[in-house]
């Protein structure tokens, strides 16, 4: 869960204890009527509904296999029904007010936020995702390699390129902007909260080391330095190409019915198509799903992308690893 989606989820415990105890004030004394409001209100709009939120916004759009349609909404959601709430019950004594009305419609408009974020998810349908054009300095050849090739001559091989500097040592704020593209990595081994571009902003300026952030996490660090490397390596581009010269369809791109050995693993593949196909990938499985993935009856029609949404894991790093094991 991030931040805003565990908060509902704390606040809405906070308002069920409220409510309680303005339920034993209620019992035991002749109590004022705003404390009846107030008992109601923490109960419906604090406990119940707030829960509702956090555990919507969760789940829901993983049960669909989808993002949230809009995800900055969250936040804005959050404020204005706490605020909107605490305003009620602080004003209600001064019944009929603007003040009350105010909040009563700060209320209003949070529950509205939430249902057509939630309604848009649900039954809109996402936009496809469009492939990623292929940078301009991988399309040109340099003109030394065009001319000889005009001519007829072998061009020059290539020099080999160094090793991604990755080092145990490194602050993961460094990693982070030179690599960015590694936050999959760190989001697939556990560092959920760097999904969040807010929270990864702020952990560039922490001076945390590598090896620090997988000790406080519990992650193999040998294991981790391996995989940040693979992520920033030009394998990655290579095996791509390859599989386009040898035409197998892309990793990330799933072939037409059910999966065949062979074939590279995407993210509409089904899970227990995957395990029959290649039972290599179990270990893959079983690291970020554990046990209960091989007992799971919805491994006959969970695809990869839903599977992964369920259990808050990085779709991409899954799918690498999925195909590493594989064999691609």
């Amino acid at each position: 869960m991030d931040r805003y989606t565990k908060g509902f989820v704390v606040a809405s415990l906070v308002y069920f204890f409220l409510a309680s105890v303005l339920g034993i004030w209620m019992g035991g004394s002749d109590a004022a009527g705003w404390v009846r409001f107030a008992h109601v209100h923490f109960n419906l709009l604090g406990f119940m509904a707030m829960m509702i939120y956090g555990v919507g916004y969760f789940i829901l759009p993983r049960f669909n296999g989808r993002t949230l349609r809009w995800p900055s909404w969250v936040p804005i959601h959050f404020f204005l029904a706490n605020i909107g709430l605490i305003g009620m019950v602080a004003t209600v004594p001064e019944r009929p007010s603007a003040g009350f009305i105010l909040f009563s419609a700060l209320s209003v408009i949070s529950a509205g936020m939430f249902a057509v974020n939630l309604g848009a998810t649900m039954l809109i349908e996402p936009k496809p995702a469009t492939e990623e054009e292929p940078s301009s300095a991988s399309e040109a050849a340099s003109p030394t390699v065009a001319s000889g090739a005009t001519e007829g001559k072998p061009a020059p091989a290539a020099a080999p390129q160094p090793a991604p500097e990755i080092d145990p040592d490194m602050r993961v704020g460094e990693i982070l902007t030179r690599w960015p593209e590694t936050v999959e990595v760190f989001v697939g081994h556990g560092f959920s909260s760097l999904a969040n571009p807010e929270h990864r902003e702020q952990v560039k300026q922490i001076p945390i080391t590598l090896r620090m952030a997988c000790q406080r996490h519990n992650v193999d660090l040998d294991y981790m330095v391996s995989e940040l490397k693979e992520a920033i390596s030009p394998s990655f581009a290579a095996r791509a190409t390859s599989a386009a010269s040898e035409g197998r369809p892309a990793a990330g791109k799933a072939a037409k019915g059910k999966l065949a050995k062979g074939v590279t693993i995407g993210e509409d593949h089904i899970l227990g198509e995957i395990l029959a196909a290649y039972p290599e990938t179990e270990k893959v499985f079983r690291k970020y799903y554990g046990d209960g993935c091989f007992s799971c009856p919805g491994q006959a029609t969970e695809s990869v992308k839903q599977s992964a949404m369920m259990h808050n894991v990085s779709e991409k790093q899954l799918l690498s690893e999925l195909n590493r094991a594989a064999g691609f």
